[in-house]
C-alpha cells in the first residue's frame, strides 16, 4: 500500500507493497523507510536512485548549487553551468572547513573566479562556506533574506551537504545529512522567513566511491575533519601509493607533493616499478579494486597542478613532471591548475 506519506529521512513515498523498492516499510506508521532506519542505527546502507537530470524549477527562483570544496572540478563541466543564462544563481562552496586553517581563502575564491571565467561557467555569486560552521550559516541567512526570493532551490552533486544547509535553515530535524550518496530521494521543503526552501536530491556523478565500494565502506574514505597534509619530494622512478585507490609514479622531472584527502586513507612511499604489485597487497592497503590500468600525465607548465581523485581527495604537484596513474579505469580523475597556493 502506497499513500501520500514520505519518509523523514530521505522524502521517499512509503509503502508497504515491495521491500527492494524505495520506501518501503511495515506499516504507514513508520516515519523512516526500511532503508533510512538501517542507516540510522546499523550504519548500513543499500542502493538508492540517482537522478541523472535538473529538476524543474519555479519561475524567478533563487538557484543555490553546492559543491564540496574536494570537487570544485566538476562545476567546470556540469550542466549546472548555463543555469545563470536562465535563473539566478549562486555558487555555494561547501565544506571550507576541511581546508587547513592556513589556506588562504581569497586566493582561493580568485581561482574559483579564473577557472569559472576560463570554462565559461555562469554565475551571479561565489561564497566560501562551511555548513558546520554556525557564524556561516548565519551570513547565509542573511543574504537570502536581502534577496527577496520567495523559491530558493539547493542543487548539486551527492555528498556537497545540500541537507545540512537544508536543516540548519528549515529547522529539519528527521531529514538524513550524512555522508551516504543518493541519500535525498524526493525534493524536501521548508520554510525559512517568507520564503520556501527545497532540498533536492543529489545528482549523480560516476566514478565516485559509491560506485565501487559499499557504504560501509565509503564512508570512511570521505573526509569529514580538518585535512592534515601530507607533504613530500618525489623524484623519477619514486611513487605513492594512495591506499589501494591510486598508485602515482613518476616517470619524468622532479616534484613537490602535497595530498589532501581522509586521515582513513593509507600513503605508502614506494618505488615505480613496485606499484602493480604493492597495490594487490592487503598488508600495505586498505581498500582495492577489482582491476586497474595506467594513465600518463605531461605536467608541462613550471606551476601548481591539482589532481583530483574522486570524492576521496587531492593531490598538489609542481611541475613540469610527466606522471603515471595506476587506478580503476573508471574511477574520475582530473587535472587542472591548482586551486590552492
Amino acid at each position: 500500500m502506497q499513500n501520500d506519506r514520505t519518509c523523514l529521512g530521505c522524502g521517499a513515498s512509503l509503502q508497504t507493497e515491495n521491500p527492494n523498492e524505495l520506501g518501503y516499510v511495515k506499516t504507514l506508521e513508520q516515519p523512516f523507510c526500511s532503508h533510512c532506519f538501517k542507516l540510522m542505527h546499523y550504519g548500513k546502507g543499500d542502493t538508492h536512485f540517482h537522478p541523472d537530470r535538473l529538476p524543474e524549477f519555479k519561475k524567478n527562483a533563487l538557484i543555490v548549487i553546492v559543491s564540496s570544496v574536494l570537487y570544485l572540478d566538476t562545476l567546470l563541466t556540469s550542466e549546472v553551468k548555463r543555469l545563470a543564462d536562465e535563473y539566478h544563481v549562486v555558487h555555494l562552496i561547501n565544506q571550507i572547513d576541511l581546508l587547513p586553517a592556513s589556506t588562504d581563502k581569497n586566493f582561493l575564491l580568485g581561482k574559483i573566479q579564473k577557472q569559472f571565467n576560463q570554462f565559461r561557467v555562469s554565475y551571479d555569486e561565489i561564497i566560501l562556506m562551511s555548513a558546520l560552521n554556525k557564524l556561516d550559516i548565519n551570513n547565509l541567512k542573511n543574504y537570502l533574506r536581502a534577496t527577496n526570493y520567495k523559491e530558493v532551490y539547493f542543487i548539486g552533486l551527492q555528498n556537497s551537504g545540500k541537507t545540512t544547509i537544508f536543516k540548519a535553515l528549515t529547522g529539519n530535524k528527521e531529514a538524513l545529512a550524512i555522508k551516504k550518496a543518493a541519500l535525498t530521494q524526493r525534493i524536501l521543503s521548508g520554510k525559512f522567513d517568507d520564503m520556501m526552501i527545497y532540498d533536492t536530491p543529489g545528482l549523480y556523478q560516476s566514478g565516485y566511491l559509491h560506485e565501487f565500494f559499499p557504504y560501509e565502506t565509503y564512508k570512511d574514505l570521505l573526509p569529514s575533519k580538518q585535512f592534515k597534509p601530507k607533504n613530500g619530494m618525489l623524484e623519477k622512478k619514486d611513487a605513492i601509493l594512495i591506499d589501494g585507490l591510486v598508485g602515482l609514479s613518476i616517470l619524468k622531472g622532479e616534484t613537490k607533493s602535497v595530498f589532501y584527502g581522509s586521515d582513513a586513507i593509507k600513503l605508502h612511499p614506494t618505488k615505480a616499478d613496485k606499484v602493480e604489485v604493492l597495490l594487490n597487497n592487503e598488508l600495505v592497503t586498505n581498500v582495492r579494486f577489482d582491476q586497474y590500468v595506467m594513465k600518463e600525465y605531461a605536467l608541462k607548465e613550471d606551476r601548481k597542478y591539482q589532481i583530483t581523485f574522486a570524492d576521496f581527495g587531492f593531490m598538489i604537484l609542481t611541475g613540469p613532471v610527466t606522471i603515471r596513474l595506476y587506478t580503476h579505469p573508471k574511477l574520475h580523475i582530473s587535472v587542472l591548475e591548482g586551486f590552492i597556493k
